[in-house]
C-alpha cells in the first residue's frame, strides 16, 4: 500500500464485501498479512488513552503512566480475577478495565469493529452528526511484539503489535489485541503517522444516517452488546437497545 485511503461504507454486506476483496488484493500482490481493525465512534487520531490524558501538576506521560499503573497493581487484589504475571499482563488487565495506558485497541474481527463505530448514537459537533471510522491494518510478521519475556512495556523502544494472554472474557468474546507504543521526546505520535506503519493502513468511513441500518443487521448476524459485552451489563444493555425506540433510531 503506497499510502492511507478512505472509502464510504453504507451497509454490513458492503463491509464484508470490501474486506474480502481487500484481502484478496493482498494475498494477489504476495502480502498475506494478518488484518486487524479498529472502530471508532468518532474520526480522531489513532493514540492511547495515556496520550490524550490532561496530565496534571506538569507530570510526563511516562511518568504518569507510572504512577498510575503503581496504583493499579496495589489496588487490584480484591478486586479481580485475574492475576497479571507481568507488566504485559497488568497493562493489559488496566487497559480492558478503562485504565489509560500506552495500549490501543484492535481486534481480529471485522464485524466487532464494525459494532464499535456504530453502536453509539452519531456524535454531534456544532448541530452536525459526525462520521465514524473503521481501520483496518494490513499487519506484517515483524510487526508483533514476540519477546515479550525479554522486555518490559515500560521499557518499549518501538511500536509494536501485542497479543495478551485471555486477561477477561471481553477480550477473548472481542477477539482482542493491542499496538504498545513508544514514548519518545515525552509524547506519543500518533499511530497513522508512524512510519513503520502508515503505508500499512485504510480507513473505513461510516456516515451517521446508516449506523441504525448496520446495527440492525450486525445483530441479525449475531453481533450486538452481548455478544461484545458477554456479562450481565452486556446483556442488559443489549435487552434495553432491542425494546426501546433507540432500536430505529
Amino acid at each position: 500500500m503506497k499510502s492511507q485511503k478512505s472509502h464510504l461504507i453504507q451497509n454490513a454486506m458492503e463491509y464484508v464485501a470490501f474486506i474480502n476483496q481487500f484481502k484478496n488484493d493482498q494475498e494477489a500482490a504476495g502480502n498475506h498479512a494478518e488484518l486487524l481493525f479498529r472502530g471508532q465512534g468518532l474520526d480522531k487520531p489513532l493514540l492511547p488513552k495515556i496520550a490524550r490524558l490532561n496530565l496534571r501538576l506538569g507530570k510526563e506521560i511516562a511518568q504518569t503512566e507510572s504512577l498510575i499503573l503503581k496504583e493499579f497493581k496495589r489496588g487490584i487484589l480484591p478486586l479481580s480475577e485475574f492475576k497479571p504475571e507481568n507488566n504485559w499482563d497488568l497493562l493489559a488487565l488496566a487497559q480492558h478495565h478503562g485504565l489509560p495506558t500506552r495500549l490501543l485497541d484492535w481486534t481480529y474481527n471485522a464485524l466487532a469493529a464494525l459494532w464499535f463505530a456504530v453502536e453509539n448514537p452519531a456524535i454531534e459537533e456544532n448541530g452536525k452528526k459526525l462520521n465514524a471510522v473503521v481501520w483496518i491494518l494490513a499487519a506484517e510478521n515483524d510487526d508483533f511484539r514476540t519477546n515479550t519475556s525479554e522486555i518490559d512495556p515500560m521499557s518499549n523502544k518501538i511500536t509494536k503489535i501485542f497479543r495478551s494472554q485471555v486477561v477477561s472474557r471481553r477480550i477473548s468474546a472481542q477477539s482482542g489485541v493491542f499496538t504498545v507504543h513508544k514514548i519518545a521526546n515525552k509524547k506519543i505520535y500518533k499511530f497513522e503517522t508512524v512510519a513503520k506503519f502508515k503505508h500499512k493502513l485504510t480507513k473505513l468511513t461510516i456516515q451517521p444516517e446508516h449506523f441504525s441500518t448496520i446495527r440492525k443487521e450486525l445483530n441479525i448476524l449475531g453481533v450486538n452488546n452481548f455478544s461484545i459485552y458477554p456479562d450481565l451489563d452486556g446483556f442488559c444493555k443489549h435487552l434495553s437497545w432491542r425494546f426501546s425506540k433507540k432500536y430505529d433510531e
